[in-house]
C-alpha cells in the first residue's frame, strides 16, 4: 500500500474526523454528543493507488464528470478529475487536533495528468495551478478548496466538494432549501427541470445539479436529527443517492448500503466552471452542523 494512504485523525472535545492524505479525503466526521457518524463511508473501503475512495468527502477537482464545454461532455479520465486520486502534501506545521492544510500543485502532476488540462484559449500555454484544501473539525466540519492560478494564462476548471452524509434510510429523509430551484436531470439527459416539491426525497435514482448556492437542511427523521449544509464560492448544489437500479455498480457500496447515504455538494460545474486569469484564486468552501 502506498504512503500516500497515511490517515491523519484529528480529535478533540467537540468532535472527531479522519484524513487520508491520498485525495486529502475526508473519511468521516462526528460532532460530540452524536451516536452516528455525519460523514458515511461504506462498510468495506478499498485503498489502492488510481483508485478514487468511495464515501467521505472527495475532491472533484479539475473536472466534474468527464468534463463539460460547448455544450457536451470532454470525454475526460478519471471521472471527476485526478485531485482525489493523487496524494497531497500535508503541511506537517500547521497540523493540530482539529485542523489539516492539504496543498496539490501542478507541478506534482504525472505525466498522464497534464494532457487533460486545457488553457482556456486555443494555443495559450498549459496551464499552472496551486491548490489547498483545509479540514477544520469540531462541533462543525468546514471544508475549503482554494485554487490559485500560478501560470501566464487564463484557465477554467470545475469542483466539488462530493459529501456523502450517513443517514437512517433514504426513505426517512428530506432536503429542505431547494423547493423552486431549477436543475439538469442527470437521469435524463441532463434535461432542464423545476424543483416543485419544497424539499427533495428519495424515492429511485437521484442524480441532479441545482442552481442553488443556498443553505440546505437534510431532516433525517429515523436518526432524530437535522444536519445543516452551508456553502460559499458555490453556484450549484449537487444531489445524488444512485437508488436500487445502481446502487451495487458503485464500487465498494455492498448490497443494500446505498439507503444508508445521500450526497449532497457544493459545485461549480457544467455551465458554472470556474475561470481564473494569472494570479487570480477561487475558494469553494462547505459547513456542516448538526442540530
Amino acid at each position: 500500500m502506498s504512503s500516500g494512504f497515511a490517515l491523519r485523525n484529528l480529535n478533540n472535545s467537540l468532535g472527531s474526523a479522519a484524513v487520508s492524505d491520498y485525495g486529502a479525503h475526508v473519511l468521516r466526521w462526528r460532532p460530540a454528543g452524536q451516536n452516528e457518524d455525519v460523514v458515511w463511508s461504506p462498510s468495506s473501503m478499498t485503498l489502492a493507488d488510481n483508485k478514487a475512495i468511495v464515501g467521505g468527502v472527495p475532491i472533484v477537482f479539475p473536472w466534474f464528470g468527464p468534463g463539460f464545454a460547448d455544450g457536451h461532455g470532454l470525454g475526460k479520465k478519471p471521472n471527476h478529475g485526478f485531485g482525489r486520486i493523487r496524494t497531497w502534501q500535508l503541511d506537517a506545521e500547521s497540523f493540530s487536533h482539529e485542523y489539516a492544510h492539504y496543498t496539490l500543485d501542478s507541478a506534482d502532476l504525472e505525466p498522464g495528468d497534464v494532457p487533460w488540462l486545457e488553457p482556456a484559449e486555443e494555443g495559450a500555454p498549459a496551464p499552472q495551478f496551486h491548490a489547498d484544501f483545509e479540514v477544520h473539525a469540531t462541533d462543525t466540519l468546514t471544508v475549503t478548496l482554494t485554487v490559485a492560478n500560478t501560470g501566464t494564462a487564463a484557465f477554467s476548471y470545475e469542483a466539488a466538494l462530493h459529501t456523502y452524509f450517513h443517514v437512517s434510510d433514504v426513505a426517512n429523509v428530506r432536503l429542505a432549501g431547494l423547493g423552486g430551484a431549477h436543475y439538469a436531470d442527470a437521469t435524463d439527459g441532463f434535461k432542464p427541470c423545476v424543483q416543485s416539491d419544497p424539499d427533495v426525497t428519495f424515492n429511485g435514482t437521484v442524480d441532479r445539479v441545482y442552481e442553488s448556492d443556498g443553505i440546505l437542511e437534510l431532516h433525517d427523521a429515523g436518526l432524530q436529527r437535522t444536519i445543516r449544509i452551508a456553502k460559499s464560492g458555490s453556484a450549484q448544489t449537487v444531489v445524488w443517492n444512485p437508488g436500487k437500479p445502481y446502487g451495487t455498480l458503485v464500487n465498494d457500496v455492498v448490497a443494500g448500503e446505498w439507503r444508508g447515504f445521500v450526497c449532497a455538494e457544493a459545485a461549480n460545474c457544467r455551465e458554472h466552471a470556474v475561470t481564473l486569469a494569472p494570479g487570480e484564486s477561487h475558494a469553494l468552501s462547505q459547513s456542516l452542523s448538526v442540530a
